[in-house]
């Protein structure tokens, strides 16, 4: 059985089961579970992007995600990340792969009511992991891309969360700083809507987003004149 929840850096969640695998039914049952999981069997997304304009009633899963550009991000494309997974499912085993194509520095900096983690290649594995658990990483990533002279994009995702063939509610936080001296934000793809949200402030650009299905953003900047 699979969880797939993929983020900001194509994380993927893999529970691994102790003994055979369970049916279908059991599955289903187990992600239904108030105390384990939020139950969005009716109207299951196949991956087509819903944005949600109110809050689930129930649970959702949380990833917080803070990016910081700097100045010499603008020359070379590296960011720094800080990601945190928040309320993540109670199972005996997962294992969250991060699977980008230019990533460096992976390690853990938090964890709760996980009993083990530990980095291993380009994953953490985790053990006996209890309700209300939440796992912080850091790493730094190729992601911002230079695009003509004097424009940027900043490309996530995709962000999803995917159980057996069906995509369920996520809420994504996204949180990204960078300096004003060198770069004038300019808008983003999704546009702000119902559900998809878009703040800016003196120096950072913050995205919350409630959403299943399978979610591409992509922040725009334009290069400060000197």
């Amino acid at each position: 059985m699979r969880i797939f929840l993929f983020g900001i850096l194509l994380a993927l969640f893999v529970p691994v089961w102790a003994d055979t695998d369970p049916s279908h039914q059991a599955l289903e049952d187990w992600f239904e579970s108030d105390d384990q999981a939020t139950p969005y069997i009716d109207n299951i997304s196949e991956g087509e992007l819903r944005f949600l304009p109110k809050s689930p009633r129930k649970r959702v899963p949380t990833m917080v995600n803070q990016i910081t550009i700097s100045n010499s991000s603008v020359e070379t494309g590296w960011v720094n990340i800080h990601q945190c997974h928040e309320d993540l499912d109670p199972i005996t085993a997962v294992e969250v792969v991060y699977r980008y194509h230019k990533m460096r520095g992976l390690k853990i900096i938090s964890t709760k009511n996980i009993k083990k983690a530990w980095v291993e290649g380009l994953s953490v594995q985790l053990e006996e992991v209890s309700h209300k658990a939440s796992l912080c990483v850091s790493l730094q990533a190729r992601i911002l891309y230079k695009e003509g002279e004097k424009h940027f994009a900043l490309r996530n995702g995709p962000f999803e969360r995917r159980f057996l063939d069906g995509y369920y509610p996520l809420h994504i936080q996204l949180t990204v700083q960078y300096p004003t001296n060198k770069l004038h934000f300019m808008g983003s793809t999704p546009g702000a809507e119902p559900g998809f949200t878009v703040r800016q402030t003196d120096a950072s650009v913050i995205v919350d987003a409630w959403f299943e299905g399978k979610l591409m953003t992509e922040l725009f900047f334009e290069v400060v004149d000197e």
